[in-house]
């Protein structure tokens, strides 16, 4: 079988590519593995700064819409390069091996940082080297500098700068390491989170994804996955001023990190170790932000800069839109509209859960509280049960409990569900329906009418906090945009309001569902995420805020 390996045109990635491509290839002689070069957004505009990109990976979104669109069926990414969040229904299936993580210095004359005579020009795209940089040289001067690093090598040699910053991972796979004159230090210059890795990314459930789980690299993988953590829950992106190396010392993982201010006056470090991954990221995590690193992560300008957005989610749900809209210069204001309330149910009726055949949800709180239930109940989920899910949250919580969905609909929503479910489902189906009360009825009428026996089994609630109206009254005079990811949450913001929406205030929607919920209640849509997830809603505040270009 043929699976094709989408990557940049640029002859760094095409090795790159065929890295990949080997190492599935050892593994799987019977198949063959093809790179399929692309042109990404950042490379059809080699002159933008990468710090006035209106959105994070702007070399990885359209290799990711290449898998989405079967052109592709394995995606190849420097680690580096990925945006903050994961790419719903997207999964980063491998790690290849890492190679040297750390920066290399070339200079026009061979030399050292230290040695650099004072106003030599080093030129780097990264804040985050721009700031190390300044931190122990400050006599130096960044210059912006784009292309490959052909390009860059090209400027160098004609002498628009001294010096060049450049992954020493990079130089080693294009054979061109023995031209640096310094590896630097970790103790100078951390790495961007992921920097040295590569990432192999693919449809989550599929058979690619299957196949290049079995090349990657455990060591790679986590600590990888706690660089990418901590910049989550930090709120940073690949393009702040922040540098995290984790490393593994037998079981221990080691991870270190610093954030800086532009100029490199302001350095904040943080360093822990342990064996559970989790806490050694909120570790260093508390650590940075106990120092007030918040603002040095901001981007100033950001497309959102100034932006004052408030959050509708549930408390404890709302940490990912948060951090992704503080990633775009955005000023969050939390406002939780909603209350995650349980209702009672007697186990019992789930003595016969294994009498049925599908079990939809939809939505993580469903997924949750079926769990929970489960739990109380002394049941294991029935392995011959299919589940079919709503939704990439709600499917990665669905696997983090261990039930394994077998269906997640292109679009996420009911009536796409039940489209796909249709088909698949056998005659007379079982299907037992988790969700919450009040949800609309579209989804099993439409099952029903396609001769599924549906269940509904109302698990939770969602109700307005007792503090909301005068809470949502005071944050409303303040902020200038109000973001809805659920109906429920348009449905209690709106029963809370003293008065009409202020004109000044647009309203961000996560999904069509969700617009028309709102519209019904009388508010004015302004915008609709196309991608109905944290990340396409965040896009979309991106998109109307950025000028369209000829």
């Amino acid at each position: 079988m043929r699976f094709r390996l989408a990557t940049r045109g640029s002859t760094l990635a095409l090795v790159q590519a065929e890295l990949a491509a080997q190492a599935l290839a050892r593994r799987y002689p019977e198949h063959e593995f093809v790179p399929v070069p692309l042109t990404t957004h950042g490379d059809r505009h080699p002159s933008m700064r990468l710090t006035e990109s209106p959105r994070e990976g702007v070399f990885v979104h359209e290799l990711e819409q290449a898998l989405r669109d079967g052109r592709a069926e394995l995606a190849v990414h420097s680690a580096k390069d990925l945006p903050t969040l994961p790419t719903p229904g997207l999964t980063l299936a491998a790690f290849l091996p890492r190679a040297d993580a750390r920066d290399a210095l070339i200079a026009r004359t061979r030399s050292t940082l230290a040695d650099l005579p004072a106003g030599a020009r080093i030129g780097t795209g990264s804040p985050r080297r721009a700031a190390q940089i300044a931190a122990v040289r400050p006599d130096l001067q960044a210059v912006e500098i784009r292309g490959n690093v052909d390009t860059r090598l090209r400027r160098l040699a004609e002498g628009a700068v001294d010096a060049l910053i450049l992954a020493a991972a990079g130089l080693e796979r294009l054979g061109r390491l023995g031209e640096a004159h310094q590896l630097l230090p970790f103790e100078v210059m951390l790495p961007a989170p992921g920097q040295g890795a590569l990432a192999v990314q693919a449809v989550e459930g599929s058979e690619a994804a299957r196949l290049a789980a079995a090349i990657d690299d455990p060591a790679t993988s986590r600590a990888v996955l706690a660089e990418r953590a901590l910049l989550r829950r930090l709120g940073g992106g690949c393009l702040s001023a922040l540098g995290a190396y984790a490393v593994l010392e037998r079981e221990d993982l080691v991870l270190r990190a610093v954030v800086l201010d532009a100029s490199g006056g302001t350095v904040i470090r943080a360093e822990a170790h342990g064996r559970r991954d989790a806490d050694v990221v909120r570790e260093v995590a508390d650590a940075l932000q106990a120092q007030d690193v918040a603002g040095l992560l901001a981007r100033p300008n950001g497309p959102l800069s100034g932006l004052r957005i408030m959050v509708t989610r549930a408390d404890g749900q709302e940490e990912a839109l948060v951090e992704a809209l503080a990633a775009q210069g955005a000023d969050p204001i939390a406002c939780p509209v909603i209350v995650i309330e349980a209702i009672e149910v007697d186990t019992r009726s789930l003595d016969d859960l294994a009498d049925y055949d599908w079990l939809v949800l939809t939505s993580a709180n469903g997924v949750d509280r079926l769990v929970e239930l489960l739990r109380r109940a002394g049941l294991e989920f029935p392995a011959h049960i299919k589940v079919a899910v709503i939704g990439p949250e709600t499917a990665a919580r669905s696997r983090a409990a261990g039930i394994q969905p077998a269906l997640v609909p292109e679009r996420f929503v009911a009536e796409e569900l039940a489209a796909a479910l249709a088909p698949v489902m056998a005659p007379n189906a079982r299907i037992l329906l988790a969700r919450a009360a009040g949800a609309r009825d579209v989804l099993p009428e439409r099952l029903r009418a396609n001769g599924a026996r549906v269940d509904v089994l109302e698990t939770y609630r969602a109700i307005p906090p007792p503090d909301l109206r005068p809470r949502l009254a005071a944050h409303l005079a303040e902020v200038d945009v109000v973001t809805f990811t659920s109906s429920s949450t348009v449905r209690h913001f709106v029963e809370a309001l003293d008065a009409t929406l202020p004109d000044r205030i647009a309203v961000a929607c996560i999904g069509p569902i969700t617009a028309q919920t709102a519209r019904e209640l009388g508010l004015r849509v302004d915008i609709i995420a196309q991608e109905y997830t944290t990340r396409g809603l965040v896009d979309a505040i991106v998109r109307s805020r950025t000028p369209v270009s000829a």
